[in-house]
């Protein structure tokens, strides 16, 4: 499955398969709404996930200097990001 990308009201929603396949578009489209002011991430719909996603939204976090905050995630997103003790997703996520 591939991406989809929606943002609204300051936040990104982001669909689909978040993985290295998809990383380099992923990462132009992302770099883009981070741009044009969007902060946080909303992953509930992310399917698939690996570690090229991790390296994304370190970069992203890194864009907005730290203030990168992820409002939901999936059960796979929220598992990964927890092994790798990256912590970007809010309490309320």
């Amino acid at each position: 499955m591939e991406f989809q990308i929606e943002s609204r009201a300051g936040t990104i929603s982001v669909a689909g398969d978040m993985t290295v396949y998809a990383a380099a578009e992923l990462k132009t489209a992302l770099l883009a709404e981070v741009a044009a002011g969007n902060s946080r991430l909303d992953l509930a719909q992310v399917q698939e996930f690996d570690t090229s996603a991790v390296q994304l939204l370190l970069l992203l976090n890194r864009e907005l200097l730290g203030g990168l905050k992820i409002v939901a995630c999936s059960p796979g997103v929220r598992a990964t990001l927890e092994l790798m003790n990256v912590k970007l997703v809010s309490e309320a996520a």
